[in-house]
């Protein structure tokens, strides 16, 4: 196994993600907020289906390496997938009373997604909250600067009012915020913040982000790492939908050597018209890991899916340049998503789900895979709620070594990469939200990272839901 600086580098950040997911001990409390309540109801009444679509997603914490998400690292995760019916809820919750990464710890995170009718007026809700978080400390032998976050909350409600017009309302609050153990001689953009954390009256939550709107939304904290907004909060309306979203704060840690970026607090919403045909379930990703333990799991990859009505037959496109995973152990380039969903009033509807990847490595098995395309197609018919659908994959050139070697054609053909390395092309699965997932390939590569690894790649995925 190569043992070179950059191997134990990602050895150490990969125990990190795997000790935080071995810290998400719940109590009682947290027990019972984990529930997922499908037909809770909040004061939402008993679920009924609607000709709107609904869809929420709220998270306490998000952590992110080298651009990837760290999925088992999502605290509090409650997702309402689109849906046409008012009256469900989604409600998770974990105690974190370490999170498993060096000079970061937290308290109880809850949240909790939900869709509504009351007096005329429809909507889709999610609420975040955290205790309490805390960063800094004692690191090897040395004394870091410390910022200490209660009583975090971030809201989104995204709505149609009984005229018939949208609208939406979000924010985000804070108990308190303190950062302390800090050298004689700071940067000026953090001490205008440390003297609007020093008063005692007035909007402090106001002036905190006007004071890192002004610094450019991020502030470094000096032998600790940064302060940010993570985009706050903003709002859309259209005469046919309306979404709102709070992402509240974003630290980082790079006192360890390893960068760990943590976004606390989103809540983002969304409630579209008109929904004849059913509501699109999609998801477009470029990489999914996962160790063969199960303890680190990386994904994402800025994730894109339609809107629950669809994009109104446009293709809706999102790319992204060069990606480097676990320090440059993987590499990928001209990775590119394309959606598209379309119906008629008459319930027909149509759709695709595109992921393709230019270009990927991995330098220490010489590996290079170029034109990696997954896609999903959809067609559903006026008179049925059966949706038809096509999947279609393709790898352009495979060279191991600097030699080529045989393109798979067939699904589930394996190609022996040698020393215990091997892909597997064209993995499909079903489920009831996204109907056809399916990978372009899958790699399994043992000695990637300690206990090895499982590359997902290229996925693809899309349906047409009644409910």
């Amino acid at each position: 196994m190569n043992t070179s600086p950059l191997r134990r580098a990602v050895a150490t950040v990969s125990v990190c993600a795997a000790g935080f997911a071995g810290a998400l001990a719940t109590t009682p409390a947290a027990d019972a907020a984990h529930h997922t309540g499908r037909h809770a109801e909040r004061g939402a009444g008993t679920p009924v289906k609607t000709d709107l679509g609904y869809k929420g997603t709220v998270y306490g914490t998000k952590l992110l390496l080298d651009g990837v998400e760290v999925r088992n690292a999502k605290t509090a995760f409650a997702q309402q997938r689109c849906t046409r019916y008012a009256g469900r809820e989604v409600t998770k919750g974990a105690e974190i009373s370490d999170l498993g990464i060096p000079l970061v710890a937290g308290g109880l995170s809850t949240s909790y997604t939900q869709t509504y009718r009351k007096d005329g007026v429809h909507g889709v809700r999610g609420v975040s909250t955290i205790g309490d978080l805390s960063l800094g400390g004692e690191f090897q032998g040395q004394q870091t600067p410390t910022l200490d976050l209660t009583g975090l909350v971030s809201t989104a409600d995204a709505f149609q009012k009984a005229d018939g017009t949208f609208g939406h309302t979000e924010g985000f609050s804070f108990g308190g915020l303190s950062i302390g153990n800090l050298p004689d001689q700071v940067p000026q953009e953090l001490q205008d913040l440390l003297d609007v954390l020093g008063q005692t009256t007035g909007d402090i939550v106001g002036q905190v982000i006007d004071v890192l709107h002004q610094a450019g939304d991020t502030i470094d904290i000096p032998g600790l790492g940064s302060i940010g907004l993570a985009g706050v909060k903003s709002g859309k309306t259209t005469d046919h939908s309306a979404s709102s979203q709070s992402y509240a704060l974003r630290l980082t840690v790079t006192a360890t050597g390893h960068p760990t970026e943590i976004t606390l607090g989103r809540a983002r919403t969304a409630i579209y018209e008109p929904v004849p045909a059913g509501v699109f379930q999609s998801r477009a990703m470029g990489l999914a890991l996962l160790g063969s333990n199960d303890l680190v799991s990386l994904g994402g990859l800025e994730e894109q899916s339609l809107p629950c009505s669809g994009s109104n037959g446009k293709v809706q496109k999102h790319s992204i340049a060069d990606v480097r995973v676990l320090g440059g152990l993987v590499g990928m380039t001209g990775v590119q998503y394309d959606l598209m969903g379309d119906q008629s009033p008459n319930g027909a509807a149509r759709g695709f789900v595109r992921t393709t990847i230019g270009s990927l490595n991995v330098p220490s098995i010489g590996l290079v895979i170029d034109g990696i395309t997954s896609k999903v197609n959809l067609r559903k018919a006026a008179d049925t709620t059966k949706v038809q659908r096509t999947v279609q994959t393709s790898i352009a050139k495979i060279t191991l070594n600097g030699e080529e070697i045989a393109v798979p054609t067939r699904a589930g053909q394996i190609v022996d990469l040698g020393s215990g390395n091997f892909l597997k092309y064209r993995v499909i699965s079903r489920n009831s939200w996204t109907g056809v997932e399916t990978r372009a390939l899958t790699l399994t590569l043992p000695d990637l990272i300690p206990d090895g690894a499982i590359l997902d790649l290229a996925w693809a995925g899309g349906h047409i839901s009644p409910n």
